[in-house]
């Protein structure tokens, strides 16, 4: 018997496993815990040039989810003036509509960990199925939607010594500001703005790599660390972790899918490793070193993954 494929989490990473493995006649369901009209905590930024592939996969129009694109882009910090930066895709979407919307035709049944098959954990920060992990690194956040912002476009403001960013994000009439950082103190830049919604979450910020996978549940997205640990942004990694297991279970099948996933994630996003050094590193005040100026070409590729285009030179004084 055709073994059953159970996924815990329909966050967008979720959705997206499970339509594509429906879609290639797999025996799969889904679970949410998320209450009904849960409103999700998340900047809702994202690069629109990537997810419009990642959607198109399983037949959503990404298009009608976008509710601002960037025009301009302000990255401030504590030891540099402002800097414009151009877009290379970056927008906000109506992230809670888009999981709404395709989580109408998934098919639902509660899930056990001892439940046999394979289990598949995109609970994100909870890890509820894998397991606490020993490697882990959470910042804190705040967030508020709002109906005003003095920051009009994509605002950045970096705060010292790498702690973490504030941001103010435009959202069609409304905008998103939020902080996150490894200090709560930085969360008070939040709270001078009224906010009409507020939420607040962890945020994990290390890849967990050696713990993606326990028994018969394996990981993906943020379960596993898949979140970006310079920029925070974990939607299209995620989906890229969704996308390579989805691959090695269509061609080794559910019961031996795993090992190669575990080496898939770690060829594709084993720079994290070196950005999480990256940013512990100047966290603690050790800026010049090797290790440090290796890592530099990755903050550019990660920053221009979110859409942003970035030449990192101008910016390396505000961290050393």
């Amino acid at each position: 018997m055709e073994q059953r494929i159970r996924i815990a989490g329909l966050g967008i990473s979720g959705i997206y496993l499970y339509q594509r493995l429906k879609n290639d006649g797999f025996n799969v369901t889904g679970f949410d815990i998320k209450k009904e009209k849960f409103y999700i905590p998340c900047g809702y930024a994202t690069n629109e040039n990537i997810m419009h592939k990642y959607m198109s996969q399983i037949n959503i129009d990404f298009e009608k989810y976008i509710l601002s694109r960037a025009n301009k882009i302000t990255f401030a910090g504590n030891k540099f003036d402002d800097r414009i930066l151009d877009p290379s895709g970056l927008c906000t979407f109506d992230k809670n509509k888009l999981e709404e919307d395709a989580r109408n035709s998934i098919e639902l049944s509660k899930i056990n960990r001892d439940d046999d098959g394979l289990i598949i954990d995109a609970t994100g920060i909870s890890r509820a199925y894998l397991g606490k992990s020993r490697e882990d690194t959470q910042y804190y956040t705040l967030e508020y939607l709002t109906d005003s912002s003095e920051h009009k476009d994509f605002y950045f403001y970096f705060f010292e010594r790498g702690r973490g960013y504030f941001w103010s994000f435009p959202m069609g009439n409304k905008y998103h500001v939020g902080a996150g950082s490894l200090s709560v103190d930085d969360l008070t830049a939040v709270r001078k703005y009224i906010p009409v919604r507020i939420t607040s979450r962890n945020i994990r910020m290390s890849p967990q790599f050696g713990s993606i996978q326990n028994g018969n549940v394996i990981g993906i997205g943020e379960s596993i660390g898949t979140v970006s640990p310079v920029t925070g942004e974990g939607i299209i990694p995620s989906l890229r972790s969704a996308e390579i297991l989805y691959e090695c279970i269509k061609r080794y099948g559910p019961e031996d899918a795993g090992n190669v996933y575990r080496h898939r994630i770690i060829k594709e996003f084993g720079y994290y490793y070196r950005l999480s050094r990256l940013v512990s590193n100047i966290q603690a005040g050790r800026t010049l070193n090797l290790s440090n100026i290796i890592a530099i070409k990755y903050v550019k590729k990660t920053v221009n993954d979110f859409g942003i285009r970035l030449e990192v030179l101008p910016f390396i004084r505000h961290f050393v």
